[in-house]
Formats: structure tokens, C-alpha cells, sequence
């Protein structure tokens, strides 16, 4: 027992790539940068499906939507009780904590209200799998931007996310006073949206050019050749329409500020472990569930589509064993728990039902992705993407396909143009060939109902209220 490492795994909400693996970005993140340092960087690491709920059940359960069940967000109340992962479904969390570690979680659960405690993991602090509740935030005094559903401006009192990381460095103190072996889990809620952050944070970028705007923004649903799916808004933060480049402007600088303030949270958490001496036994990755458009494609927050902005997430692995380096090998979310486990020294916790493997050694120059759901609406997507190709199908929509070498940014579809038939056929053959392989239904014949359908029969043109 006293062989196994221990694992603190630190989750960001909706965290791009670019921030930390695009040379020369404006981000300010020195502590993740000296984490890269002395880590694993793993620059092609993708989100399973660019949607909270079901990205969450896939890391905690190794599995794809279809085969855990939960496909939509929770507060979409489609599927199983308002979107909670079933309690068949076994989590990492419970086979470590039955095979003698010691589970703890801090933070954003977002798979059912209280579900933590009713799987028997007691130790849960600041988090809807616990007591607090899944929208609840810090009474904190506000300077700028109020109620606005993308930033405001903290001038008094300290946020969640940051009480969570104070609660997590007491914890570590805690669990590292003894020799059982232990699992940290750290949710934040940021950087997703409402962009709380203190003051001196979003004035790293007060620099940001007057005219600032993503290389690939455009209008919203003024792009051709874009699946119907693309072709609204299912939430009202999805409506860019209001926004003026000034807005973009103000947003952009308050989520990379929100991006540098969790920044400062890291690296206190890392000299925490450090102090207490916990670096040569504790196996420590930082993520995020999935990205963030932040203007790209004319969107805001994230949607029904499988664009790098959503899909591409940051993944960062020390492992006290390993040597710091970067690996090219493309990786999947819903693999990080299998891997992790393995280089704590505890593979045989794995069951082997789970689609999750291990990628340390891994060779995969490719992954695949799904989507099923959002706010009760229906959209079936599944994709492939390689080093240069990305390729998308959908039972009720147009096919996507980009050759990111030419089109980085994914404005061309050139799922019909002539030149690459071949290519798309290849990708769609190997998509179904996973799809069967993994038991996906959606690969079968059978009835698919219209794009954006609800779940509970509604059509697709209605437009139901969401609470504020």
C-alpha cells in the first residue's frame, strides 16, 4: 500500500488551449508555465464532448456518454433525474477510496446535487456533491459589470474558487500527515463564465488593443457551409448579437484575467505540496473539462459544435517518476483517470470495462468525440480528428470536414469539395468503425428526430424560459 502514490488532480471549467500552448499568447500564467517545466505537457489533449455534465462522468467514469447516460447538463433535466449520473455507474473515486485510498474533493461536481455523499464519499467541501449548491458564489462586492452574464469586476470579499484552493492546501496538510495514500480532487468553477475577478488580475490586460477580436470571428450564424445545429442560440449567454468590440474587448481581458487569478491559485497549491513534502510521492495533473469560444465563429460560451476553440483543452502531468518533457500523442479527457492511476502505482484498481486507458506511452495520432444533448434539446454528433484532418457526421445534419494545415481557424467546410472526397470517406469509414466497436447506437439504423428536437417532444422551434 505505502507503494502507491498519491494524486491531486487540479480541474479547471472551460479553460482554453491557446492560453498556455500557442507561442507568443497574451496570457499571463507564470506558475503553470514553471508547472510545464518540471511536467509532462500534453498539447494534444481534447475533451471527450465539449458540454460540463457528460465531459465530467466521462473523467470520473472512464466512459462515453452513451455508456454512462449522461449526455446533457444537469440543469437540462433530460435523461435520468435531471441529468445525474446514474448511481450504477461506479466513478474512479469509489474503486480508489475501496482500494484504500483516501478520497477527498473540493469544488464543482456538476453531476447531481449531493450525488458525492450518496456514493459514499464523505469528504466533500464547497461542492454541489456535497452541501453547497452547484450556481452558488461568494458574497463578494462588485465594481464593474453587476449581473452580467459574462464579467464583473471583484472589488471586496474573496471568491469561491479561492476559498477552495485555500480549503484544498489545508486538506493536503491534512492527508499528508499520514502514510495511507491519497486522491485530491480540485473542481473550480472558473474560468468559465460569470468572469468574477479581483481587480489586479484583469489589469494585466489592460494592454489588450482597442480593436481586439479572435483571428476567426465573425457574425454570428453569418458563416456558409455550417451545419443547422449552428444556426442558433440554445441559452441566453449565446446570443452575441449585443456585442460591440468594446464588449469583446472587456470580456476577453476578464476571462484571461479569470485565467491568471487561477493561475495564482496553482501555484500556491504547488509550493503547498512542496512545503509539506509531497512532490516525490504525488502523482499532480492540471485540465480543464473543455474551452471556451470567447468570440470565435461569432460564439460565446460553448454549443453543439466540435470546434478546437471547445475541444482542445490544456493537460499537464508530473509524475515523480517521469522525466519533464512533451508528448505529441493525441489524448482523450476520459483518459486521464486510467492514466493517472497507472502512474500512481495503482492499475489494479482498474476495472478494464471502461473505454478509459491509460495514454502515457501511447502512440494515437488520433481521437474521437461525441455529442447527444444540451438543455433538453437533441443533437447527435460524432467526430474524428487527426493531425490535420477533422472530420464530423451527424445523422440530421451536414457532414464537416477541415483541413487545419490551410484553415486553422475551421472556417471552410469542404466536407462536398472534390479534392477531398477520398479523405472524407477514410474519416467516415474509421468513425463508424469506432462508433461500432464501442457499442454506439447512433451508428445503427433506426429513427433520428429532426436537429434541436427536445428530448420530451417539443419542437424544435419552440423556445422554452431558463432561470437567470
Amino acid at each position: 500500500m505505502s507503494d502507491r502514490k498519491n494524486i491531486v488532480l487540479f480541474i479547471t471549467d472551460q479553460w482554453r488551449w491557446d492560453t498556455l500552448n500557442q507561442p507568443g499568447h497574451p496570457a499571463k500564467l507564470p506558475n503553470l508555465r514553471r508547472f510545464m517545466d518540471e511536467a509532462t505537457n500534453l498539447p494534444n489533449a481534447f475533451t471527450t464532448v465539449p458540454l460540463c455534465t457528460p465531459a465530467r462522468a466521462s473523467l470520473f467514469t472512464g466512459k462515453l456518454p452513451h455508456q454512462h447516460g449522461t449526455m446533457d447538463n444537469v440543469q437540462g433535466r433530460s435523461f435520468y433525474p435531471h441529468g445525474k449520473l446514474h448511481p450504477a455507474q461506479r466513478t474512479y473515486l469509489e474503486r480508489l477510496q475501496d482500494g484504500g485510498y483516501r478520497v477527498a474533493f473540493i469544488g464543482k461536481w456538476h453531476l447531481g446535487d449531493r450525488t458525492l455523499l450518496q456514493r459514499g464519499i464523505t469528504d466533500v467541501q464547497l461542492s454541489d456533491g456535497g452541501d453547497t449548491e452547484l450556481m452558488q458564489t461568494a458574497p463578494v462586492e462588485l465594481a464593474e459589470g453587476g449581473k452580467s452574464p459574462y464579467y464583473a469586476t471583484v472589488a471586496q470579499g474573496v471568491p469561491l474558487d479561492e476559498q477552495r484552493v485555500e480549503a484544498a492546501i489545508a486538506k493536503l496538510a491534512e492527508l499528508g500527515a499520514d502514510d495511507q495514500p491519497f486522491c485530491l480532487v480540485v473542481c473550480l468553477h472558473g474560468p468559465h463564465f460569470p468572469h468574477h475577478v479581483p481587480q489586479r488580475f484583469v489589469n494585466l490586460y489592460d494592454d489588450l488593443p482597442d480593436d481586439y477580436m479572435p483571428p476567426n470571428f465573425a457574425p454570428q450564424f453569418s458563416e456558409t457551409g455550417k451545419p443547422a445545429a449552428q444556426g442558433a442560440f440554445y441559452w441566453p449567454c449565446q446570443d452575441t448579437s449585443h456585442m460591440t468590440p468594446a464588449d469583446w474587448r472587456r470580456t476577453t481581458q476578464h476571462y484571461w484575467g479569470f485565467c491568471s487569478y487561477i493561475d495564482d491559485m496553482f501555484g500556491r497549491l504547488r509550493r503547498a505540496m512542496t512545503e509539506q513534502g509531497l512532490d516525490d510521492r504525488t502523482v499532480l495533473g492540471f485540465t480543464a473539462d473543455h474551452g471556451e469560444m470567447l468570440g470565435a465563429h461569432g460564439w460565446f460560451d460553448k454549443g453543439p459544435f466540435f470546434y478546437e476553440e471547445v475541444m482542445r483543452i490544456p493537460m499537464i502531468l508530473r509524475d515523480p517518476a517521469g522525466t519533464p518533457d512533451t508528448r505529441r500523442n493525441h489524448v482523450s479527457f476520459h483518459d486521464l483517470f486510467p492514466t493517472v492511476i497507472e502512474r500512481a502505482g495503482a492499475a489494479d484498481l482498474l476495472s478494464g470495462d471502461e473505454e478509459g486507458r491509460s495514454f502515457w506511452n501511447s502512440a494515437a495520432q488520433e481521437v474521437y468525440y461525441v455529442y447527444d444533448a444540451y438543455q433538453g434539446r437533441q443533437f447527435r454528433f460524432r467526430g474524428i480528428r487527426e493531425t490535420r484532418l477533422k472530420y464530423a457526421w451527424s445523422p440530421h445534419d451536414i457532414e464537416e470536414l477541415y483541413d487545419l494545415d490551410l484553415d486553422p481557424h475551421e472556417r471552410v467546410n469542404l466536407a462536398d469539395h472534390p479534392d477531398y472526397q477520398d479523405a472524407r470517406w477514410r474519416l467516415r469509414c474509421r468513425l463508424f468503425d469506432w462508433m461500432d466497436a464501442q457499442g454506439d447506437w447512433l451508428a445503427g439504423p433506426g429513427h433520428h428526430p429532426p436537429v434541436g428536437s427536445y428530448i420530451d417532444g417539443r419542437d424544435a422551434a419552440e423556445q422554452h424560459r431558463h432561470p437567470q
